[in-house]
């Protein structure tokens, strides 16, 4: 085999990709999805990064009493752990699967939320 025969095989194959997606994906039983906030719930108490095993979520105190909830699904399993341990309920478990995003920060969820130390 040649060069050009090395170099011209990809345009004589034929195309192996397809179009995304042909259907809706649907996701295996029990697959929990995204992780998702109601800011309006929550009290910023840490107990879901607390549990978190991959440290996905951080909670910070900001300046002003308020609090800053932040998820890097970069870095989250989709273990459901956080959902069991909120005491507000103010994180479901949304059945979502798909994240993509062009820039890192595309695929980390920021809310500032009201702080129990306020409260």
């Amino acid at each position: 085999m040649g060069l050009l025969d090395v170099l011209l095989r990809p345009l004589r194959s034929p195309i192996v990709t397809r179009a995304y997606p042909p259907q809706a994906d649907v996701p295996d039983r029990g697959h929990r999805g995204t992780p998702e906030l109601a800011p309006e719930r929550c009290r910023a108490s840490g107990d879901c990064a607390t549990v978190c095993p991959t440290r996905a979520i951080v909670v910070s105190e900001l300046r002003d009493g308020t609090a800053q909830w932040q998820l890097d699904y970069g870095l989250c399993i989709f273990c459901g752990r956080c959902v069991e341990a909120c005491p507000e309920d103010a994180i479901v478990a949304t059945g979502e699967f798909e994240l993509a995003g062009r820039e890192r920060d595309d695929v980390i969820a920021m809310h500032v939320v009201r702080s129990t130390a306020r409260d």
